[in-house]
């Protein structure tokens, strides 16, 4: 949860401020910065274009409705988008200083405009590279799924180890009156619109977007057309559509987060986004949180700029977010100069986790699309956003093999521990941990859990941590991650005069540790907050560190570890004293 740097000015006061126990001076307690929100200036305005003339203003804390309303009093009109996570919508009365005015007020930690995102499909080819799927009676011939063969590690058996949890697909909507979907039988529930407002979900996207996508994730096993990688079915494995996006494909982070909130409130525990665009959020990287928090893993397709700018999209590039490319089929053409390897237009960057089926992938739409149709409600797209529903799927099976107990965290790891290496040893920027094997991450035993998340921040702390007194040492086990979990935040309460001290021991990685006093909101390293409430610093080193500090008031204080490079276990060691 890091900031921009610090001013020298700003920084060498800090550290004057810090006793016997701090980092060295000249490296300072900053975080890294995070990326910076698009919309924040004119030109960051000019390369992501703002949704909508909306705010939205993130606090430190949770406030109620009237707390919120008199916090922004004055500047527009305010309405909760995630009240949960301290989000809510602000459309400013003066557009050109709404920023600058709001981040002035109490307990606001970011105000950004709600920026425009789109669907991640590549356009079709000028021409298919081979012939599309032959039909017998209406009924799909088996091969024309390639995913779906033994080549890809996944089969039937993987479907029926335990009744999976929902899957929400966030995207144009899922066509109602499709054979897949439709019927007394429909597995789809607790349908929305968050365009709009109401319960209307249809697939009103003029590719029909939603409607393939939900398919390649889960269309069910009913004996006609496709099959999707956790296939739905009534009362048992249910899909959740939610529309976020107008016909051409275009959302906004707002539409994006009430789409969590809803898909979340009403069961989901995979949530499929397969759309992005550049510029982080501060909202949206909370709204991740929270879902976590809540039990839901997030996935979405990292986009297809890899030919072009490559750019890092979002919510793929947020922390906890399982971020998908796109593999090849076994044709090899411009976009796959390798088959089975990763495509060339799928993005390459630190936002791949795995890569998993996105060229000539088959699966449902309304029946009024024709772009390349093969039949009636059944058409080809590529992409990651074909990719990124496959993974979803396998994330719903990981989890219905385990009595739907493990955590996003678990099934996040189990997928990328079980993924198949390709391209360089290793992870790397064109296929994340390797190729998706259904297989492997079902079957399989799950990873230990990290029993202390989600707690990134202030706000996310759920009790204080329980000190023995008369130096009686608590030790806590857990596991940290540059890219996907930065900040662990535990809360203790000690007395005036009580003596705290803290032992952190990392197993790998540069880990920083940070104390912050009574009082403090959020661990984030701005000027005012750290001048006001940072009472010690550590350097991360490769070896132990240790802080000591004695209590100057009564009140609770917050521990902070940080993975300034790399990450892994680490153990806690914090002991009170008198």
């Amino acid at each position: 949860m890091s900031r921009p740097s610090l001013r020298a000015a700003a920084l060498a006061a800090v550290l004057g401020a810090l006793a016997t126990g701090a980092g060295p001076a000249a490296a300072g307690p900053a975080k890294p910065p995070e990326p910076a929100a698009a919309g924040a200036g004119q030109a960051a305005m000019a390369r992501t274009p703002v949704g909508e003339a909306t705010l939205l203003v993130t606090f430190a804390d949770r406030p109620g409705r009237a707390a919120a309303g008199r916090r922004l009093a004055g500047l527009g009109a305010a309405a909760p988008v995630l009240p949960e996570a301290g989000v809510w919508r602000l459309v400013p009365l003066r557009p050109a200083a709404a920023r600058e005015r709001t981040l002035r007020r109490p307990a606001v930690v970011s105000a950004e405009w709600s920026l425009a995102r789109r669907a991640d499909d590549r356009p079709p080819p000028p021409a298919p590279p081979s012939a599309p799927p032959a039909f017998t009676d209406g009924f799909l011939l088996s091969g024309a799924q390639w995913g779906l063969q033994p080549r890809s590690n996944w089969g039937a058996e993987l479907t029926t180890t335990g009744p999976r949890p929902p899957i929400a697909i966030l995207d144009s909507g899922v066509d109602p009156t499709h054979e897949e979907w439709g019927g007394p039988g429909s597995p789809l529930i607790a349908g929305r619109s968050t365009l709009r407002g109401d319960a209307d979900a249809s697939d009103h996207g003029l590719s029909g977007h939603g409607t393939h996508v939900a398919g390649i994730a889960a269309a069910p096993a009913n004996g006609v057309g496709v099959v999707g990688t956790a296939p739905a079915a009534a009362g048992a494995a249910p899909v959740i559509p939610v529309q976020i996006a107008d016909r051409a494909g275009s959302s906004t982070d707002e539409t994006m987060i009430r789409g969590i909130r809803h898909a979340v409130l009403n069961g989901a525990r995979v949530i499929n986004i397969s759309a992005g665009g550049p510029g982080y959020s501060r909202a949206f990287q909370d709204t991740i949180l929270w879902a976590t928090r809540r039990g839901a893993l997030v996935v979405a397709s990292v986009g297809n700029q890899g030919q072009d700018v490559n750019a890092l999209n979002y919510p793929a590039a947020y922390r906890r977010v399982l971020g998908v490319g796109a593999q090849c089929d076994g044709v090899v053409t411009f976009d796959c100069l390798r088959a089975f390897g990763a495509a060339t237009f799928s993005n390459r960057n630190r936002s791949v986790d795995v890569i998993a089926p996105g060229v000539g992938i088959l699966s449902s739409v309304p029946r009024r699309v024709g772009e390349r149709a093969v039949a009636p409600g059944y058409a080809l797209k590529d992409g990651t956003s074909m990719a990124a529903p496959y993974v979803a799927g396998v994330a719903a099976l990981v989890m219905g093999a385990n009595r739907n107990a493990l955590s996003p965290y678990q099934v996040a790891k189990q997928i990328l521990n079980t993924a198949t290496d390709t391209g360089r040893r290793g992870r790397d920027d064109a296929s994340g941990h390797g190729i998706v094997n259904p297989r492997a991450a079902v079957t399989l035993r799950a990873p230990a859990d990290d029993a202390s998340e989600v707690n990134d921040d202030v706000k996310w702390l759920r009790g204080v941590t329980r000190l023995h007194s008369r130096n009686r040492p608590v030790s806590i086990l857990a596991t940290i991650d540059q890219q996907e979990d930065a900040d662990d935040v535990y809360a203790v309460r000690l007395r005036k005069g009580e003596r705290l001290r803290v032992l952190l021991r990392p197993t790998s990685g540069m880990l920083d540790l940070y104390l912050w006093g009574p009082g403090t909101r959020t661990v984030t390293t701005g000027d005012a907050n750290m001048r006001r409430n940072l009472l010690r610093y550590r350097r991360g080193t490769r070896g132990p560190g240790a802080i000591a500090h004695r209590a100057t008031r009564a009140g609770t204080h917050y521990v902070n570890v940080f993975a300034r490079r790399g990450g892994g276990p680490y153990t806690l060691r914090m002991v009170r004293g008198g």
